[in-house]
């Protein structure tokens, strides 16, 4: 049924799918220094504002229907004493099964954010990735993407915060 609406059960293994590789990479670089992640999700949901344009605004995501737009969000934190080295910290998460990353959403201050249509072997910048298709090599298409990494460039200071994101729409 194309319309099915997807209940919270759904919800928590489609949110599930893209946190394995977060966490995964909070294990990896917990122990050389104290960074902190916490990842949610939310959907994006399209209101009519009170001066009568279109907007959008993040609202839990309860219940979901194939061409919902979901935001991820991985909040990190350094909670060490010491700042953690220029270009040591990685962020690598895999798009959810069930849904396309939307072009353009992908978000991160002070980082390099690259593509993988492979699962994570290779990456390369959005305009770059490339795929086969057909006996040809082509330039990737979003619904081609499997993983995004961002790559931070600052030092990360003791207390410093903030956050990556992207948005996919459910399939």
């Amino acid at each position: 049924m194309l319309n099915r609406i997807i209940n919270s059960a759904k919800v928590a293994q489609i949110v599930c799918q893209g946190f394995l590789g977060v966490v995964l990479m909070a294990v990896a670089f917990q122990a050389a220094a104290d960074v902190s992640l916490n990842t949610t999700v939310q959907k994006v949901e399209s209101y009519l504002a009170e001066d009568g344009l279109r907007k959008t605004r993040l609202v839990p995501a309860l219940e979901i229907i194939p061409g919902d737009e979901l935001k991820y969000i991985v909040e990190y934190t350094n909670i060490g004493n010491t700042a953690v080295d220029k270009g040591s910290v990685v962020i690598t998460d895999p798009i959810p099964a069930d849904t396309i990353y939307l072009s353009g959403t992908a978000f991160g201050s002070g980082t390099e954010i690259s593509f993988s249509a492979d699962g994570g072997k290779a990456f390369s910048s959005e305009r770059n990735l490339q795929v086969e298709r057909n006996g040809e090599v082509v330039i990737a298409r979003p619904a081609d993407y499997t993983t995004i990494r961002w790559e931070f460039g600052p030092v990360l200071e003791p207390g410093q915060k903030g956050y990556v994101s992207f948005n996919v729409v459910l399939k």
